[in-house]
């Protein structure tokens, strides 16, 4: 996964352009605001907004489906917190469900909670403004697109399990000696549906954005005079004038939707980490006002139970009440026999002022030539549509623009006319053009069948797209491709049972036809054909045991080699090196080995196997199956004959080893690592083959290692060797530390020499034992350790400058050694 900003979404005429899907590959995430607890008494009560009561009542109003995941919540905490979340569920309205989590945990003292957007986006179509981040939740609500798999969140909070005094009441009579704990909910929700930004101070100065983008909420942040905060002109980012100014005392947040009252922000004279900017001055708005909610600091027995005109009136400007424009871009047209009809669907949560709503158009690409006609309304609810006169030839660029009640106007694309939709008119020329990520790379004799997956596009349209295949140079066939979503084309090439044998060679490739009079064609590849081979599988044992050293090879694999990397002593099983990663939004590669060698479970079966895996680790704290987890290696089952497949363990990157982790980032070239192992990093890893419920006793399974690359980043890869499958003694009884596990640096040393143990087995005690290049022994220290984690320093600053074998000599077990350079 590239680490890199948000790029542009739109086609431009000018031909510059990036994938649909970039800007979803990085999120920018930024620390949550914080709720204090006050040590002041104030017995005031705020009731529900209208919207809530209306939404008991009315099963037609429109409302959010806000989900919420619990961890660690007593229940009376759960009750307490849905009760905020059908209030916010009824003051606004996303297509998407928004999902929340939440844990119950130890909190900084004085700190009732603390939550926010889980991520924030830019340069999304249906932006209001361009260059700016919008929280998660909101970005969803503009583009009627879920940005989170089932299992990530949009929102994240802690609430403080160390109160004793909460009040869990709903009922807003909360006594003077508690904190209630619905205004503290609805005030955090608050925050990570999007009242939070980017602004800080460090060093005296005031800055926002690592890129220099604002968050939405910083577009409105003004001054006294009414000078923008984000107005670089007047406040350069970073700079100590614009720290003067988020010092101020006095801030506001510029909108029409509040009127002349516009929301007054907390800025006080000393910067306040988690206060600052994003609370409404708690001055101006004091205890029991109907906007004290979101001022930083809650009180005993204050119960404020809505967020109040200010708070809607900031939310709503950001997007919460926004105008949505939808519209599939036109194709290019050949010949035109009737004017060009131009449809969008237009959601206005305000209501749209019908006498701006506008498709606005270029014949030269917005240079000197601009016109507009006004969309009208169609029959079907909320489309609107509009035509031009026949165009014989030429370019045609255009956008939509839309205005709501309120004056406020949305266009999309998001930045036009910078950013515009076009399309050709005249004689097409042009074929298909086909992406087809990986082709097949071999078809096991127990599994005759491949899916194609290809992305096939046309500036006219895709008439037909087809598969031609033979074996072993016969007669062609051939069998159609599918438009299942989009822009995407799938089929499955099976060959009948009987029909192919070990060692035959297939042949295939994908032809794409277009809609076009002249019917151009695209053929991937280019020329030729893509040829795979058919792979026996051979009888099934019960045990497998291999050092790569010698015999046959037992693998089938086009992706993974027996071979002797550079630093290594002895053939084992190899990734490439590196391995790639694809450049392409959505795209993947998968590199697998597969055992021809069935394997008969058996209780208490285990493999064992010794390996180094530099592979691109995952976001802190991210685990398998997570978006943000990236490449992985893992080792997988099939007892379906390779049709599927299911792990054996869990996949996982470098950051299962901190001296893989460490080595990982020691040395980078753009976004990949090019930081190169050697033998001295094997870790030797046991897998029960039964453990995680996915097989049982007397299954017979095949066994593959795969390593999943995603976009954009990738490192040296993967290395097995000592594969023991089922081999009593030698694979149940591992060695006890692997020489990977452990760790010397700085080499060379001067002074200290840090030894770092990271095992997986707990060791009792070890002695470290160093000699000088004569063979003598100058250290010999013993080590009580009691643990699988361990970490002291080494005086070596009595050593004589030269070359020394350090020696790690567990209670039990093989010693390590290392070799380090004393200066």
């Amino acid at each position: 996964m590239k680490r890199i900003q948000i790029l542009v979404l739109f086609l431009m005429i000018m031909g510059i352009g990036q994938g649909q899907e970039v800007w979803k590959k990085e999120g920018i995430k930024v620390p949550p605001p914080v709720c204090y607890a006050s040590p002041e008494v104030h017995k005031v009560y705020v009731a529900p907004p209208a919207a809530y009561y209306q939404g008991l009542k009315s099963a037609s109003l429109k409302q959010t489906n806000i989900v919420v995941n619990y961890v660690g919540f007593p229940d009376q905490a759960k009750l307490a917190f849905q009760y905020a979340v059908d209030i916010w569920r009824t003051l606004i309205y996303s297509p998407v469900t928004i999902r929340v989590q939440v844990s119950w945990v130890s909190l900084a003292k004085g700190v009732l909670g603390s939550c926010g957007p889980e991520n924030f986006y830019k340069n999304f179509n249906s932006t209001e403004v361009w260059n700016c981040y919008y929280p998660v939740a909101l970005v969803e609500k503009m583009t009627n697109q879920d940005m989170s798999s089932t299992d990530q969140y949009d929102i994240i909070g802690s609430f403080n399990k160390d109160f004793s005094n909460w009040y869990f009441g709903t009922d807003g009579n909360c006594p003077v000696n508690q904190y209630d704990f619905v205004s503290t909910v609805l005030h955090e929700l608050t925050h990570g549906l999007g009242f939070s930004g980017y602004f800080y101070s460090s060093g005296g100065k005031g800055a926002y954005g690592s890129d220099g983008d604002a968050a939405i909420f910083d577009q409105f942040v003004e001054n006294k005079n009414g000078d923008k905060l984000i107005n670089t002109s007047l406040f350069p980012n970073p700079s100590i004038v614009l720290n003067q100014n988020l010092t101020s005392n006095w801030l506001q947040f510029y909108t029409t939707l509040a009127g002349s009252n516009m929301p007054r922000l907390y800025a006080p004279v000393v910067w306040d980490d988690g206060s600052s900017i994003y609370h409404l001055d708690d001055k101006t708005y004091p205890a029991g006002d109907p906007n004290s909610l979101m001022t930083p600091f809650s009180g005993m027995g204050e119960a404020i139970h809505d967020p109040g005109p200010a708070t809607m009136a900031i939310m709503n400007e950001m997007g919460w009440k926004n105008i949505s424009i939808f519209h599939k871009p036109l194709k290019d047209i050949e010949i035109p026999s009737s004017p060009i009809v131009f449809n969008a669907e237009i959601l206005s949560d305000f209501g749209l002022d019908s006498s701006k709503v506008y498709l606005v158009y270029s014949k030269n690409g917005f240079v000197n030539y601009t016109d507009s006609v006004l969309l009208k309304p169609t029959s079907t609810l909320n489309t609107f549509s509009t035509q031009i006169s026949l165009v014989k030839d030429g370019t045609i660029s255009y956008y939509f623009s839309a205005t709501d009640v309120k004056n406020r106007r949305y266009v999309l694309p998001s930045n036009a006319p910078v950013h515009f939709f076009s399309f050709k008119i005249g004689i097409d020329n042009q074929p298909p053009v086909i992406v087809y990520g990986q082709p097949i790379k071999y078809m096991v004799s127990s599994n005759l069948s491949a899916t194609i997956d290809a992305q096939i596009t046309d500036n006219i349209g895709v008439k037909s797209a087809t598969v031609e295949y033979f074996v072993n140079g016969g007669v062609i066939k051939s069998f159609p491709l599918v438009n299942d979503t989009l822009d995407n084309y799938t089929g499955k090439l099976v060959l009948p049972a009987g029909s192919v044998k070990d060692g035959d060679q297939v042949s295939y490739r994908i032809v794409a036809v277009d809609s076009s009079m002249a019917g151009n064609i695209a053929r991937s590849p280019d020329s030729g054909f893509y040829t795979f081979s058919i792979e026996g599988i051979l009888k099934p044992v019960d045990k497998y045991v291999t050092d790569f050293n010698s015999g046959p090879n037992d693998f089938i694999s086009s992706d993974f080699t027996i071979s002797t990397p550079t630093g290594f002593d002895n053939p084992a099983l190899n990734s490439p090196h590196p391995y790639p990663s694809p450049d392409t939004n959505n795209a993947s590669f998968n590199f697998t080995a597969v055992l021809k060698y069935p394997i008969i479970l058996k209780t208490g079966g285990k493999m064992s196997y010794d390996e180094i895996a530099l592979v691109e680790p995952g976001d802190p704290g991210s685990k398998f199956g997570d978006a943000n987890f990236y490449d992985y290696v893992i080792v997988e089952g099939s007892k379906d004959g390779g049709i599927s497949w299911k792990p054996l363990l869990d996949g996982y990157d470098c950051n299962a080893q901190k001296t893989w982790y460490n080595l990982y980032n020691s040395s980078f070239v753009g976004q990949n690592s090019t930081a190169v192992p050697t033998k001295d990093l094997y870790v030797n890893r046991v897998v029960d083959l039964l453990a995680n419920g996915n097989f049982a006793a007397d299954d017979t399974i095949q066994v593959r290692f795969r390593l999943y690359s995603d976009p954009y980043a990738n490192g040296w890869g993967w290395i097995v060797d000592n594969l023991k499958i089922q081999d009593i003694g030698t694979g149940i009884n591992p060695v006890l530390l692997s020489a990977g596990e452990v760790g010397f640096f700085p080499n060379p040393a001067s002074n200290r020499l840090t030894l770092q143990v990271h095992a997986s087995k707990e060791i009792s005690k070890f002695v470290l034992k160093a000699y000088n290049s004569a063979g003598i022994q100058v250290y010999n220290q013993a080590f009580p350790v009691g643990s699988n984690v361990f970490q002291t320093d080494i005086d070596v600053s009595g050593f004589s400058p030269g070359l020394y074998l350090f020696a790690l000599e567990p209670e039990n077990g093989q010693p390590v050694t290392r070799k380090i350079l004393v200066q």
